[in-house]
């Protein structure tokens, strides 16, 4: 009877392993692969802050480099979820005017003509590069509109 037990609950962790893992391939590549890189850079910050703050026998040290780890796990777990979940909204079109790139600020303004003709502006931070001309996917958050997850470069997207 105990077998059996075990044998039940072993493939049903089994199935829940499937399961999620059917849902994270769903996930669109460029939300994966920003999700990679992030808690790849805060288990790099854990280690670098835990060998520091032992050579320094700094305990605060140590404490914020675990706070940094939690918080870059925690926002790409956040990536995953919204794509599994397709909590995200995409707009696709091409490039057809950049405004306020030379001018001092954070931000310059993005003009978008989507597919069906449609023209958007977008707000987008001066640290992203575009191409006059050039295709790009932008994945925004539908519950918060001002939170941009990724940029693609669709005439490199194969999807």
């Amino acid at each position: 009877m105990k077998h059996k037990k075990k044998m039940n609950r072993r493939e049903r962790i089994a199935d829940y392993i499937n399961q999620r893992m059917e849902g994270f391939s769903k996930v669109p590549n460029v939300l994966a692969d920003r999700a990679l890189k992030i808690g790849a850079l805060s288990f790099l910050a854990l280690f670098l802050g835990s060998y520091m703050g032992r050579q320094m026998d700094s305990a605060s040290f140590i404490a914020w480099s675990v706070v940094m780890w939690l918080s870059g796990i925690g926002y790409a777990f956040h990536l995953l979820w919204c794509g599994e979940k397709k909590e995200y909204e995409t707009i696709e079109g091409t490039v057809y005017e950049i405004k306020g790139k030379r001018i001092p600020g954070r931000v310059c303004k993005v003009g978008i003509r989507l597919s069906d003709g449609k023209q958007t502006v977008l707000l987008m931070d001066k640290k992203h590069q575009f191409t006059i001309g050039k295709k790009y996917r932008f994945y925004f958050n539908k519950r918060k509109q001002g939170v941009l997850f990724g940029i693609q470069n669709y005439s490199k997207c194969r999807c």
